[in-house]
């Protein structure tokens, strides 16, 4: 039995060696420390930060995506949004910002406070240290929760630190509790979401749209008919925290041409 259990464990790692030696992509953990937006502006802890470094296996500096999870924390679909990023030519650092501060979801308190702004403020400063990625040309995309975040950190004021605004070049919101008020936008976004999402409604980013001042940057808000809340997950079929939640093929194969395009328009690659 021993010696079976010994055959196994060398079958498992032979694959897993033959597996990344095949991958055209790298994947570390990383730490960074969050940063305020002001000095003495947040009452939150500076706290360490972790994050998943994706690299593609080629020569950089790569451009980068800065990826923000939703309220349930860093899911497998985000494994492979990094894998594609990847293959296009783009490094990504999925940023964990409940696993250092041992939350587990706040999607039953949604209102819980975590400083995210302060993460994506580290996470850029992180990424300025790495010879492999060009930190002045980032997109940041997030999920949900995280997509809220990214909104935030596009908009004039918004919610990064004034010397970190010039890094990010355009943000990728997929389905967002969007702003009710009218705020320019200082970065080119794409707002993807469902019509059938009762979790963050696209009525509400469609008023969005709406009433955008004349001096904000251009917003592509494109509403799957159908699609609900978490539309892109492929596990998901039925109701989690209250809010149906069904994956939807033909929206997820949408979104990625449209990410990709969006990707291709705003960094620029060697």
């Amino acid at each position: 039995m021993r010696f079976r259990r010994l055959v196994l464990t060398f079958w498992l790692f032979t694959v897993l060696m033959i597996t990344s030696a095949c991958a055209d992509y790298v994947t570390e953990q990383v730490s960074f420390e969050a940063q305020e937006t002001y000095p003495g502006g947040s009452a939150a802890p500076l706290d360490t930060v972790t994050g998943l470094l994706t690299l593609p296996d080629s020569e950089g500096p790569h451009p980068a995506v800065l990826m923000l999870h939703g309220c349930a924390g860093l899911l497998s679909k985000h494994k492979h949004w990094a894998r594609l990023f990847a293959e296009w030519g783009y490094a990504s650092l999925r940023v964990d910002s409940f696993g250092p501060r041992d939350i587990d979801e706040i999607c039953t308190n949604i209102h819980q406070p975590v400083p995210r702004a302060m993460d994506v403020n580290g996470a850029i400063t992180y990424l300025q240290s790495r010879d492999e990625v060009d930190a002045s040309e980032l997109v940041v995309i997030g999920w949900s929760h995280g997509a809220s975040v990214a909104l935030q950190i596009a908009a004039e004021p918004g919610s990064l630190r004034q010397d970190l605004k010039q890094n990010i070049s355009a943000a990728i919101a997929i389905y967002p509790y969007c702003s009710r008020t009218s705020q320019p936008f200082r970065a080119p976004l794409l707002v993807l979401i469902g019509r059938a999402d009762s979790w963050t409604p696209a009525g509400v980013c469609e008023a969005m749209v709406e009433y955008l001042p004349a001096n904000s940057e251009p917003v592509d808000l494109v509403i799957y008919e159908g699609a609900t809340h978490s539309y892109d997950c492929q596990a998901c079929d039925g109701v989690y925290y209250g809010y149906q939640l069904t994956f939807d093929e033909d929206a997820f194969n949408d979104t990625i041409l449209r990410v990709e395009a969006f990707l291709n328009e705003h960094l620029e690659q060697d």
